[in-house]
């Protein structure tokens, strides 16, 4: 007990006790007495036969992984480490199973070590239930798993998995609502009526809102998202809209989709207001074009920096939260509770196009609707009516399209052959 004093007074958070653990359960139960189960932590080790090692594992403990996890349980412990050692340092892939099978009989919170050897291995990781986190050691210094995405997958894991209940609530407002139509609008304009079944991806799909439409209309949806809570709606939205036939769900990161699915795959690709929680949206399009049909077409939508000014301006009244806008880039998405980039059309078009991708279309979405009058009018159907018949009228018009809260581009690949 005199090291976890030491430890603690020392200013270090949390203290992993092993061997200490299986040897002198009390030690633990003193412990957590004192520091709390936040401060206090199990690392149960195992063997491929689930027997927990001891001694640096040096030497076996005759305690299986379930027995100790149980029992630590009910001396107060809720996290614990679980490291197969069989497979640490491999970087060969995790034993998972092991993982999610303590976590569901104990009830611990379980950190994943041994065997990380991928950023799949990660996104795995957190698709489960009472897997709390990962341990990245061999993977990390050869340039296997790359920090930066690593912990971005784990900060947006959190905070979507977190936020299902406000992204629905968010979904069945009027504005959200609009939008769909408005896109679901826009998108037809580029798929012929007599066309036979495309593949389409839905990349960052969530719940499949944006794109389940196409799949009523007899095409072939895939929607691709880290959040398997997102796709489990997805799944039940696509059972009600009678279309489970026509809907796969597939739950990985959205820069490993060259690796899911085969080059030039789809006819079109969904990408809808995804790429502003990505620091840098070139290796985002990368890999959504190499598995884009030559021909094909990628739907962009993101957030528009232009209309901050106005929203300011108009819904707010406060001209100086306007001036102030004026050049602010990032915006705190209050759904999600993270940053998201706000870009310009004009300035992502350049680039896109200095980048051989060409820009087919640039549509405005909610050019009107977000400057005129109360929430409270807009639920009136009359009005919504007059609405959307104004915004279908303005959405590819100049200069409206360019301070919609949201822009759409439809855009190709300049190298790969012409559009539909």
């Amino acid at each position: 007990m005199d090291d976890v004093h030491w430890a603690m007074k020392s200013g270090i958070k949390r203290v992993i006790l092993g061997t200490a653990a299986v040897n002198n359960p009390q030690l633990m139960a003193d412990a957590i007495a004192e520091y709390g189960s936040d401060s206090i932590v199990l690392a149960i080790d195992t063997d491929a036969e689930g027997e927990v090692q001891i001694h640096g594992w040096r030497a076996g403990s005759s305690v299986q992984a379930s027995g100790l996890a149980i029992q630590m349980r009910q001396l107060g412990v809720t996290s614990a480490i679980h490291t197969s050692i069989h497979l640490d340092g491999s970087m060969t892939g995790i034993d998972l199973d092991a993982s999610i099978e303590l976590a569901r009989i104990s009830g611990l919170n379980i950190i994943v070590g041994g065997g990380i050897g991928s950023l799949e291995d990660v996104l795995e990781c957190y698709n489960n239930d009472g897997i709390n986190g990962v341990i990245i050691g061999k993977a990390l210094y050869t340039g296997k798993v790359d920090l930066k995405h690593a912990l971005r997958i784990a900060r947006q894991k959190d905070s979507f998995e977190n936020s299902v209940a406000e992204w629905k609530a968010e979904q069945k407002t009027t504005w959200a609502k609009f939008s769909y139509e408005l896109v679901e609008n826009n998108l037809n304009k580029h798929i012929p009526v007599d066309s036979p079944p495309l593949r389409i991806l839905d990349a960052g799909g969530g719940n499949g809102l944006d794109s389940l439409a196409l799949a009523r209309m007899n095409h072939q949806l895939d929607i691709v998202d880290t959040s398997q809570k997102m796709l489990d709606d997805a799944n039940a939205n696509a059972a009600l809209a009678g279309v489970s036939g026509r809907v796969r769900t597939h739950s990985i990161d959205i820069l490993n989709v060259g690796k899911k699915f085969n080059k030039d795959e789809f006819d079109m690709i969904l990408c809808h207001n995804v790429a502003q929680f990505f620091d840098d949206i070139e290796p985002l399009l990368d890999v959504l074009f190499r598995v884009l049909k030559p021909g094909g077409i990628l739907s962009l939508i993101v957030p528009n920096q232009y209309s901050l000014s106005y929203q300011a301006a108009f819904l707010d009244e406060d001209l100086d939260e306007a001036y102030e806008l004026l050049d602010q880039e990032q915006q705190y998405s209050p759904v999600f509770g993270v940053d998201m980039h706000e870009f310009r059309a004009d300035e992502l078009i350049i680039w896109l196009e200095q980048k051989n991708y060409r820009v087919e279309k640039h549509y405005g979405i909610r050019c009107m609707y977000n400057y005129w009058g109360t929430n409270e009018a807009k639920e009136d159907a009359e009005v919504y009516e007059k609405l959307k018949k104004l915004e279908f009228a303005l959405t590819d018009r100049e200069p409206y399209k360019h301070t919609a809260r949201l822009f759409q581009l439809i855009i190709s690949n300049k190298s790969r052959g012409q559009t539909r």
